[in-house]
């Protein structure tokens, strides 16, 4: 099932649209927000933007291999970590493993359904998400002209658990990226986020929906969808 619309938040759209095409948009891009605004699929727009064929546009153009591609969470060079259970393994490479496989089972159940649910309490981004990130970001791009990172619930990074080797590979990452890099972090409070990071990265605010607009977006789910994931009731997230 492909991701539904983005709804919304259209004064934060263009102002990422605008820099995107004069070539000035934040390599670290820093989505903020409460909970269910629909940080994931702002996420998921600017990763289309950026690897929509069309050069030098403002909106994704979506008909073209890459926006279909990235509608269907099947773009190559679209990264989505989201936190995941702790991997059990012992060696790294086998944690880094295990890890990759929990993430392509997430990614998996998002493909069935694209509505983002918040991970469980236990989920989380540990070492071997670092080393994931190092491994994936210094390779080179499988189809587009860059890759695009998305990190879902980005204060999830734990601190305490990170190796000397761990921490400054992310450190090493964060200060010299490859150019062929953006990296795009959620998160619904930027005091949360590591100071490391959150020096790094360019915060964008996005606000709550309107009613109205919370009702049209519901009203224009899969109707087979919307009994069994609401009810009858108006609330729900969109990322």
């Amino acid at each position: 099932m492909p991701l539904h619309p983005l709804w919304g938040h259209e004064e934060q759209r263009a102002r990422v649209g605008r820099a995107a095409a004069a070539g000035r948009l934040p390599q670290f891009l820093l989505l903020t927000g409460p909970a269910g605004v629909g940080k994931q699929r702002f996420g998921l727009w600017v990763a289309q933007l950026l690897l929509c064929e069309k050069k030098g546009v403002e909106e994704p153009c979506g008909t073209c291999r890459g926006c279909r591609q990235v509608l269907e969470l099947s773009h190559p060079d679209l990264h989505w970590i989201m936190p995941v259970n702790r991997p059990k393994a012992g060696e790294a490479g086998k944690q880094v493993e295990e890890l990759e496989d929990a993430l392509n089972e997430t990614l998996a159940a998002r493909r069935e359904n694209p509505l983002y649910a918040p991970p469980g309490g236990m989920a989380g981004h540990f070492i071997s998400t670092a080393r994931l990130l190092q491994r994936r970001a210094v390779l080179t791009p499988a189809q587009a002209s860059r890759k695009v990172f998305l990190i879902a619930e980005a204060d999830r990074l734990v601190p305490q658990e990170s190796s000397p080797e761990a921490a400054n590979a992310l450190l090493k990452l964060l200060e010299e990226p490859p150019a062929d890099t953006q990296f795009v972090l959620t998160v619904t409070d930027a005091n949360q986020l590591l100071p490391t990071i959150r020096s790094r990265a360019v915060e964008l605010k996005l606000s709550r929906l309107s009613r109205q607009m919370v009702e049209q977006f519901l009203e224009n789910l899969d109707p087979s969808f919307l009994p069994r994931r609401f009810g009858s009731g108006r609330s729900g997230r969109t990322g």
